[in-house]
């Protein structure tokens, strides 16, 4: 060594170790900078016991059909640097059995999952181990995790209310796929039994069908919806990134919005005002749950918070031109 000093003397001056003096402290530095060395972050980080890595679990399969997905990576990604921890994205269909490897390879800190069941076994693991996690969603036993998730029940109650108190009392409901209710998908099977409770509340009879997340799939729907049901003045869906495909069966049908038809969905703010005439909606904040899991991660993480700390967001209704007392 150019310095005259042991390899470990080396490192512990990189690493910021007191137990070096001060003349060999610089006499090594001095040297470093001669030669242009930049210490590699990520080994320092490794050597430390640390990554500062959190990963977004977010399974390919998922991001292809969610237009919620850029916004839900960006903000986490973001909260994440600003926290200073780095970001790392997972798309791969992440099976149960290889989340040790995750954690012992020292890539990340923690992660956090989303698309979680109601019986999820990736829960199940990470809650028996002692690794930090957090979840965009909730499980049917939240007892002892962290989550932050919007209450599904709550927005389509919410979403038939304002509909409701606008006079409606013929209203179809478009609700997530048979087959993620089926897979027992947290968000899939609040959303209907939402339904369940506003056709209870309302005493409403309100046609319900299934519906693939697409817009041909949202467009299809719609039109089998109204050639059954064709007394229907209003409709709610839950899935907003494919409800344009209900705006262009309405149109199809020469079923004018709001003055024929009230349409209204859960969806993020920048679907629904992009859409002609602007959506009303329940509000799904995705960008504010990303940071919120985000920040719960990092709290657990730096040890700031010891306790499961669950965070349910009440709905946001957002009323802009689709909906309207019904015509008749």
């Amino acid at each position: 060594m150019a310095a005259g000093v042991s390899v470990s003397t080396v490192s512990r001056i990189l690493n910021g170790k007191p137990d070096v003096a001060d003349e060999t402290r610089r006499r090594v530095l001095s040297v470093i900078n001669q030669l242009g060395y930049v210490p590699h972050a990520q080994a320092q980080r490794l050597a430390a016991g640390r990554s500062r890595t959190i990963a977004l679990l977010f399974p390919l399969q998922f991001v292809e059909t969610s237009h919620h997905a850029g916004e839900f990576i960006v903000a986490a990604a973001a909260a994440a640097e600003a926290a200073g921890f780095f970001f790392h994205l997972v798309t791969s269909e992440l099976a149960v059995d290889n989340l040790p490897t995750l954690y012992s390879s020292g890539q990340v800190d923690g992660v956090i999952l989303m698309q979680i069941e109601l019986d999820d076994p990736r829960v199940r693991f990470l809650r028996a181990s002692n690794h930090a996690f957090t979840l965009i969603g909730r499980t049917a036993d939240n007892s002892g995790l962290s989550f932050v998730d919007l209450d599904f029940e709550m927005a389509v109650v919410d979403a038939y209310a304002h509909l409701v108190e606008a006079g409606h009392r013929s209203i179809g409901f478009l609700g997530a796929p048979a087959l993620l209710r089926q897979r027992e998908l947290g968000s899939a099977v609040r959303t209907y039994q939402g339904y369940q409770m506003a056709c209870e509340r309302f005493s409403l009879d309100s046609p319900a069908l299934e519906v693939d997340l697409s817009a041909q799939a949202m467009y299809e729907a719609t039109l089998r919806l109204l050639h059954a049901y064709p007394q229907l003045t209003a409709i709610v869906s839950t899935h907003g990134p494919s409800i344009v495909g209900a705006l262009r069966a309405l149109q199809t049908l020469e079923r004018p919005i709001p003055q024929e038809m009230s349409l209204l969905s859960i969806a993020t703010t920048s679907t629904a005002e992009m859409l002609t005439p602007p959506l009303t909606t329940i509000d799904f904040p995705s960008a504010e749950m990303a940071r919120t899991a985000v920040n719960l991660l990092v709290r657990r993480l730096q040890g700031e918070s010891n306790e499961p700390e669950q965070v349910l967001i009440p709905p946001k209704l957002i009323v802009r031109q689709t909906t309207a007392p019904p015509s008749n």
